[in-house]
C-alpha cells in the first residue's frame, strides 16, 4: 500500500533549492527519507526500499548528501565496542 501526500511550496522555495518542478517529488521523498534515517526512524534497509534502491546504492546516496551510515552516538559506539 502506498499513500500519496500533497505538499504546497511557494514558488520562491522551489527556485531557492534549485530543483526542476518535475524533480521535486523525488527530491522531497529523498530528503524526507534521509532525515528519517538520520533520526533513527527508518533503518538502512527500510530507507533503501522506500527510495527503490539497493543498500549499496543507498550508501552512495548517503555519501552524496554527507549523511553517515552509522546512526549511533559516540557513546553508543564506545559502549558497543566495549561489549563486543
Amino acid at each position: 500500500m502506498t499513500r500519496q501526500v500533497t505538499v504546497e511550496l511557494p514558488e520562491e522555495a522551489t527556485r531557492a533549492i534549485k530543483v526542476a518542478p518535475e524533480d521535486l517529488p523525488r527530491e522531497l521523498r529523498e530528503a524526507a527519507v534521509l532525515r528519517w534515517f538520520e533520526e533513527g526512524r527508518l533503518s538502512q534497509g527500510q530507507a533503501a526500499a522506500v527510495l527503490g534502491l539497493t543498500r549499496g546504492a543507498f550508501f552512495d546516496r548517503l555519501a552524496a548528501h554527507r549523511v553517515s551510515p552509522v546512526q549511533m552516538s559516540a557513546e553508543e559506539l564506545d559502549n558497543d565496542f566495549r561489549r563486543g
